[in-house]
């Protein structure tokens, strides 16, 4: 029998060499990890619009609720490569419908004859929309409702920006030396994972 004795290192104990190689082993199993989408999907709040617009558009009651607006349950679909697109049709699940309608600025008097859908675009590359049923609006109604439509088409993309800076935050080196020491990661001298 052999007995093999190794020094181990903490991250700062290591040299400026090491720790890039340490940073570099760690980037890699990241990359290799197909869970970490999941991670960023797993999110309560990943769907609901900024707080401080909701609660200015919803009032001071918007803070009292114990769930968002846009639930979250998971059942996304998207991608962030060069087919960028998604699919948050299953997973939205609206918890209150005068909230949405006051986000999407849609007048009190509206909300009783306002109906809608949340789709997707049913392609390849499907992308989440919101559909107002048709009914007798004036021109102005229909203003009011094109411009709900854009606002929750632009939402989408923002939902989809923030899973993308999500992603790309858990491959820079801030993020992988705070994973570092939040889990004193022990390294030889070379910087390899112990």
């Amino acid at each position: 029998m052999q007995t093999i004795e190794i020094k181990l290192y903490s991250f700062d104990e290591l040299t400026q060499d090491a720790k890039n190689n340490g940073i570099e082993q760690i980037k890699q199993r990241r990359y290799n990890d197909s869970d970490i989408l999941h991670w960023i999907i797993d999110d309560c709040y990943l769907l609901e619009p900024a707080h401080d617009e909701l609660v200015k558009l919803c009032g001071p009651q918007y803070e009292k609720l114990t769930c968002p607006i846009f639930k979250n349950s998971r059942k996304l679909y998207f991608s962030i490569d060069y087919n960028r697109h998604i699919d948050a049709s299953n997973a939205i699940e609206i918890t209150n419908e005068k909230m949405l309608f006051q986000w999407l600025e849609i007048p009190d008097y509206m909300h009783e004859i306002v109906y809608y859908q949340i789709k997707n675009t049913n392609s390849r590359y499907p992308d989440t929309f919101i559909l107002f049923e048709d009914n007798e609006f004036t021109d102005q109604e229909n203003e009011i409702l094109e411009n709900a439509k854009n606002k929750f088409s632009e939402h989408m993309e923002t939902v989809l920006k923030r899973i993308e800076s999500s992603y790309e935050y858990n491959f820079i080196d801030e993020s992988i030396i705070e994973d570092i020491q939040a889990n004193d990661y022990q390294f030889t001298e070379d910087g390899n994972i112990y």
